[in-house]
């Protein structure tokens, strides 16, 4: 059985899921690539209370940590299914916290029901975050200031393409967030709920001159919630020009519509955007509106070459909860950087994510570097975002680089759901390295390191939390499919939220890919 006795709204999704998972032969898939292992990890920790609220589990402790884990994913004709799972099993020696299993899965299923015209993609994660952003940032086996959020998706698509230049599409995006593990007076366990977005579009690519239409709404209920939900109408038109194939820009304009910010009758949208694709390897996209909260953008710029691969992304809008988490990109950013650097080497998608992990057991790298904690609470947030990933590789070194910066605050002159706290506004930093260096074919040296700030906005309060810490670990390659390695950390928490206090730890693992 694949939902069990569910409620009937996440009975509908899995139910999915499974029809999904299960059309190989109806879908003709024609490659099919499964994996499978499992991780153990033994930690001993001079204090376990590390950055907790009051001296709840503090004291000496020895960790295990356990993760079996399997991978599939299927690249058919009609059928294309990425799904990868772990079970992590926590447990204290010493009692100092509650043991747990915390998993994470990240599955997407996208099903061609008629063909060229008519699309099922379905989708389900469940990964960890930090309950309070101001508490300690956990890293490897712990379940201290640890949730777990689940998020169930579902979207129906028909798009399609009269001729080449020429698309339509319509789409219905619903997402549906449940939060595991929050303690009941917290603002994470208000969190769950459900974002939909539904959208329609018709555009003509420029050639030289192009345009677009396009609708959408978006919708965000919280389930405990007394307030109504947030919808968010809008409509616009658009007129782009290409310069040549590589560049081309456009302005456009419409409306927009919501029920929170006490305007009655609607409000105009105008802006512009450009691209510029000089090659395969280099995109670089912006767009700027002015909105009903003031100016709202976004730019991307990625790039990508054989042994250097980066992404840079600035954005300011609008968020809620569910809509963050179901807009959050895939969390191993490290490993899609590696996928895009390898794509002329390994142009088939299933060999290429086997040399990406293939690459990243050998060079025992993290799959992701520090990133920015969700907000988990019921909110609607106005939130800044500026992030800079980098992944660089050479013959024994390869470097991974991240860092954050995000702003986050009640939305201006809205009412609904600004509690004001420092939970719901403040800014983050973060930034951390990770270099490998392969001393020898089989052994090699990881060095990394990382900082992160989290601090009220100026008039909401004090509260501050910033946390530093440095790994080193040694890595023996076993066999081509067996790994052990050795390490030590050390870490120190500055808050005037949570303990202040500094902590070491040693550990070992070992890892087996089946």
């Amino acid at each position: 059985m694949c939902a069990g006795a569910l409620p009937w709204s996440r009975l509908g999704i899995l139910a999915n899921l499974c029809v999904l998972a299960a059309a190989p032969s109806v879908a003709s898939a024609q490659k099919v690539l499964v994996e499978t292992g499992i991780g153990s990890q033994l930690l001993w920790t001079s204090n376990a209370g590390f950055g907790q609220d009051g001296d709840v589990g503090s004291g000496e402790d020895t960790i295990l940590q356990v993760s079996p884990r399997v991978s599939i994913r299927a690249d058919g004709a009609r059928l294309k299914l990425s799904a990868a799972g772990s079970l992590n099993a926590v447990a204290y020696a010493n009692h100092t916290h509650d043991s747990r299993i915390l998993p994470e899965v990240d599955a997407t299923a996208r099903l061609e029901a008629i063909e060229r015209l008519g699309f099922l993609e379905a989708g389900y994660r469940a990964t960890q975050t930090s309950q309070n952003p101001f508490g300690v940032r956990e890293e490897g086996a712990s379940t201290s200031n640890v949730v777990t959020t689940t998020q169930a998706r579902f979207s129906p698509v028909i798009e399609s393409s009269a001729r080449a230049d020429f698309r339509y599409r319509l789409r219905s995006d619903n997402s549906w967030v449940r939060v595991i593990g929050a303690g009941s007076g917290s603002g994470a366990s208000t969190a769950a709920g459900y974002f939909g977005r539904h959208a329609a579009s018709v555009e003509q690519d420029p050639r030289p001159f192009g345009w677009r239409l396009e609708a959408d709404r978006t919708v965000t209920r919280y389930d405990e919630s007394a307030q109504p939900d947030v919808r968010i109408d809008t409509a616009r038109a658009g007129l782009r020009y290409a310069l040549n194939e590589e560049f081309s820009a456009g302005l456009r304009g419409g409306v927009e519509r919501n029920n929170f910010d006490g305007v009655d009758g609607s409000r105009t949208i105008s802006g512009f955007d450009l691209r510029w694709r000089p090659s395969e390897r280099t995109l670089l996209t912006a767009q700027r509106e002015r909105r009903f909260f003031g100016s709202g953008w976004e730019a991307t710029f990625d790039h990508r070459m054989p042994q250097l691969a980066w992404s840079f992304k600035l954005s300011r809008g609008v968020d809620t909860t569910p809509q963050s988490l179901f807009e959050l990109p895939a969390t191993a950013n490290v490993a899609s950087l590696l996928d895009a650097m390898f794509t002329t080497r390994f142009p088939d998608p299933a060999e290429r994510a086997r040399a990406v992990q293939d690459f990243i057991a050998r060079q025992s790298l993290p799959t992701a570097t520090i990133q920015p904690t969700v907000l988990l609470s019921e909110r609607l947030s106005l939130v800044t975002l500026r992030n800079a990933s980098v992944v660089l590789t050479g013959t024994r070194n390869t470097l991974a680089l991240s860092a954050y910066q995000v702003r986050t605050e009640d939305v201006p002159g809205v009412g609904l759901f600004a509690g004001g706290g420092a939970n719901n506004n403040n800014m983050q930093y973060g930034a951390a390295a990770n270099l490998s260096h392969r001393l020898t074919p089989a052994l090699g040296l990881n060095l990394g390191v990382s900082w992160s700030r989290t601090r009220a906005l100026e008039g909401i309060g004090p509260d501050r939390t910033v946390q530093r810490g440095v790994t080193v670990q040694l890595n023996l390659e076993a066999s081509r499919s067996t790994s052990a390695y050795f390490g030590s950390r050390l870490r120190k928490i500055d808050s005037n939220v949570v303990t202040e206090g500094k902590e070491g730890a040693v550990f070992a693992g070992m890892d087996h890919r089946f």
